[in-house]
């Protein structure tokens, strides 16, 4: 194996790799072996051609096409310990030739990581109050999903659910059509364009109505916005909502059947304040590491970068498609272009970047570890009672070192943010900087 290394330039380095015929013939076996099984010819038995008439049967392409992405993949990662280099991530290949074997590889060396005095990080940590108000609006809430809907005799009116036949058009041709359609009347809703919901106030029932809206500038849907949308509409039918009464019958009836009110309004009070201090600790915890990656310094190689980004990209797309959303009716219902979409994906990943070598940069200053009993209990509590194969086991156990390694270090910046003084060692610990130990595979999003 020939390899041919450039300079480094902006944190990383290109390997120019070429196989020869020793090099290949271990692949030309597994890729033979795969397809030997297929192969039926004259005078062999299914199976049992041999591999030099495959060979010149199907070419030697075919055989290395079935293991081509593990051959790049062991042969540069040998070509990478061969040359010594301090190597993170999945390096990026390209000009791939077969006739003779070679490409080229794009390798990201481990970002150099100076943390500024993490030590001297404090943020506020502030106490959110439930007042009696939110606690009302939440009970609410709950006397509004126990509601039923009645219909009545009246023209609509906000809050009320609607069956009506409704077509929108803009310039002639329709963009929105209803029938025996059901729409809420909601103050902030926008379907389907604002002001919508407004303007079928007053429209008496059974009778045609035609009214025009005008779409705002800024509208989700780019390819409307601005323009005049002309409707017309029949109200079928107007439902609205039956509450059942504020009372000690009313929490009773409730799932958990409250004694009175009293004790309701207790219970949500209770329940809504641990919900707000969870919340807390989550944002607290988003600032203390926000705090943390903006006083450091990271180079980050730019292969890193758009090994990130793509695959940020790629679960985006995955998602679209699992709901079968076409990506151009996503970017029209979010109103941003490709060119948009592309570098809020750019700049998340440069910040699950920043953060993953931050944190881990503190952990190893920290000498923070994690036991194989912390790893089997928290395997225990996500597991409990699933019985899986050795292999499935091993699999699922090896993420959580990383993770609970995360919590800790994520844990300790929280305790160090909240601590009213700073120490003599925190003042005068000078900053470091360190070739970090993690791979950009752990770049991933751990929330």
């Amino acid at each position: 194996m020939k390899v041919t290394q450039e300079e480094v330039v902006d944190n990383q380095t290109t390997l120019r790799i070429e196989l020869e015929e020793a090099d290949l013939n271990p692949y030309l076996d597994q890729g033979y072996r795969r397809l030997a099984p297929q192969i039926s010819l004259p005078g062999f038995r299914k199976g049992k051609v041999p591999r030099h008439i495959v060979e010149g049967f199907m070419g030697r392409e075919s055989l290395l096409n079935e293991v081509l992405d593990n051959m790049v993949y062991e042969v540069t990662s040998k070509a990478i310990e061969e040359q010594d280099i301090d190597a993170a991530g999945v390096p990026k290949i390209e000009d791939l030739d077969l006739d003779p074997v070679s490409f080229t590889a794009i390798v990201a060396l481990r970002p150099e990581v100076e943390l500024g005095d993490y030590k001297a990080i404090r943020v506020p940590h502030e106490v959110e109050e439930v007042t009696d108000e939110v606690v009302t609006e939440r009970i609410d809430n709950i006397r509004e999903s126990m509601g039923s809907w009645e219909t009545v005799e009246r023209s609509p009116e906000m809050g009320d659910l609607l069956n009506l036949d409704a077509r929108g058009e803009i310039e002639g041709e329709e963009f929105w059509s209803r029938e025996d359609g059901v729409l809420y009347l909601d103050e902030d809703g926008s379907v389907p364009v604002t002001g919508f919901p407004q303007a079928m106030v007053g429209i008496e029932p059974g009778q045609e109505a035609e009214f025009t809206l005008s779409i705002p500038e800024d509208f989700r849907d780019a390819s409307i916005a601005g323009k005049e949308a002309s409707f017309t509409v029949t109200v079928n039918e107007v439902r609205e909502r039956s509450l059942p009464e504020l009372n000690d019958e009313f929490a009773q009836s409730l799932p958990d059947g409250y004694e009175n009110l009293e004790a309701l309004r207790n219970a949500v009070k209770e329940g809504m304040s641990a919900d707000a201090e969870a919340r807390l600790e989550q944002d607290y915890e988003t600032d203390v590491i926000k705090a943390l990656i903006d006083e450091a310094t990271i180079t980050i190689p730019p292969v890193m970068l758009e090994n990130e980004t793509n695959r940020i990209r790629n679960t985006q797309e995955q998602m679209l498609e699992r709901a079968n959303i076409r990506v151009d009716d996503y970017l029209r219902s979010i109103g941003k272009t490709e060119e948009e979409v592309q570098q809020e994906a750019e700049e998340e990943a440069e910040q699950r970047i920043r953060r993953t070598f931050a944190l881990n940069k503190v952990s190893e200053l920290e000498n923070i570890e994690v036991t194989d009993q912390e790893i089997d209990e928290r395997f225990n509590e996500m597991y409990a009672g699933q019985r899986m194969r050795r292999q499935e086991r091993r699999s699922r156990r090896e993420p959580l070192d990383d993770m609970l390694k995360y919590e800790k270090t994520v844990a300790l910046l929280v305790e160090i943010a909240k601590s009213e003084d700073q120490s003599e060692e925190a003042q005068t610990e000078p900053s470091q900087e360190i070739s970090e130990d993690a791979q950009e595979g752990d770049a991933q999003d751990d929330e």
